[in-house]
């Protein structure tokens, strides 16, 4: 490591970028604990001070990819939701709402992803699944079943990648973010073609863009959404970022409710029930919205107006609120215990 210290952890001036291969095996002697704790804090500091390129990204995630367990799927594609493992902590979670919303009017949907991580440390969308009665720690034959018959799976990191989730406990020393947090959830670990990215910030959406077409995805949106994540912004304008012919502009539909609160996941998880139920509530024109968003980056649609009328029906008609049932009673068959 001493090598890649040398070139990255110089001055502003006389940093050097790292070439694939370097990045590879930097990357590959951290997982598989080549390198000492002293030795990747300093990588990780000097990378995020230095800023990964793409081809250092790309680097990263075929180290890490090379540790994955992926999923055939077969001859079903689903969308991948690429949202930050480090879940929220300053607004409410939506998605698991949405997600079988989405399912409902046709979306096939995985997720991936794990607890505590840095810098948030917040409750993460697979927590408020729980919290709704669901188990989001489950066997390959369980994911695939579940994906078939609700429309929606959840791959976790600790059996997706268990060198990777064995790193949590050092980034969760270390504090702060790093490139894992980046290509960690463009690991494509179905080897699907179309994803959804969340972003918090407009200088990443170019680098994903590249990284995610280098991991396999043939149709890439990019929503610089509300904490990161893939929600739209309840109160204005979010745009999304397409590597096809069209972008998208969400408008608000939902602008006067309070999704900036500090709440528990049983009340988190009780207004995602409430809207699956189609009871009154303030949060279902946004849970519309998001899985709005959701079909159209299944379907590679850019109007966004069809896929909310889609929304719409699936919620109107029982059939969300029926898969998420499905889901919940497919994941409670056998508690997967790692």
């Amino acid at each position: 490591m001493r090598e890649y210290l040398e070139k990255i952890g110089s001055s502003r001036e006389r940093w050097k970028d790292l070439s694939y291969e370097e990045a590879y095996d930097a990357n590959k002697r951290i997982i598989n604990g080549k390198a000492t704790d002293i030795q990747t804090g300093a990588f990780w500091s000097f990378m995020r001070l230095k800023q990964a390129t793409v081809e250092e990204l790309n680097g990263f995630l075929d180290s890490l990819k090379e540790e994955t367990n992926f999923i055939d799927t077969d001859e079903i594609k689903p969308l991948d939701l690429a949202v930050g493992y480090d879940g929220k902590n300053k607004s409410i979670h939506i998605l698991p709402a949405s997600i079988f919303i989405a399912a409902g009017a046709g979306a096939k949907i995985v997720g991936h992803g794990n607890e505590k991580v840095p810098s948030k440390f917040g409750f993460t969308y697979q927590e408020v699944l729980n919290a709704m009665g669901c188990n989001t720690e489950l066997s390959n034959d369980e994911i695939l079943r579940s994906l078939e018959l609700s429309g929606f799976a959840f791959y976790h990191q600790k059996r997706l990648n268990p060198k990777l989730s064995f790193l949590l406990p050092k980034r969760q020393e270390f504090y702060l973010r790093t490139y894992l947090n980046t290509v960690e959830k463009l690991l494509n670990p179905f080897r699907t073609y179309n994803v959804l990215i969340g972003t918090a910030h407009s200088n990443f959406i170019s680098k994903y863009m590249e990284v995610a077409a280098y991991s396999g995805f043939k149709n890439i949106f990019v929503v610089k959404g509300l904490e990161g994540g893939i929600e739209p912004y309840p109160d204005r304008e979010t745009k999304v970022y397409t590597n096809r012919i069209f972008s998208l502009s969400i408008k608000s539909l939902s602008k006067d409710i309070d999704y900036k609160k500090k709440i528990s996941l049983i009340e988190n998880a009780e207004i995602c029930l409430s809207v699956l139920k189609n009871e009154e509530n303030p949060f279902k024109d946004w849970a519309l919205l998001t899985a709005a968003l959701i079909i159209s980056a299944y379907e590679v649609e850019g109007d966004i107006k069809k896929s909310i009328e889609k929304a719409e029906e699936s919620l109107g008609s029982g059939i969300a609120l029926e898969y998420f049932e499905v889901f919940k009673s497919l994941s409670n068959v056998r508690k997967t215990i790692f």
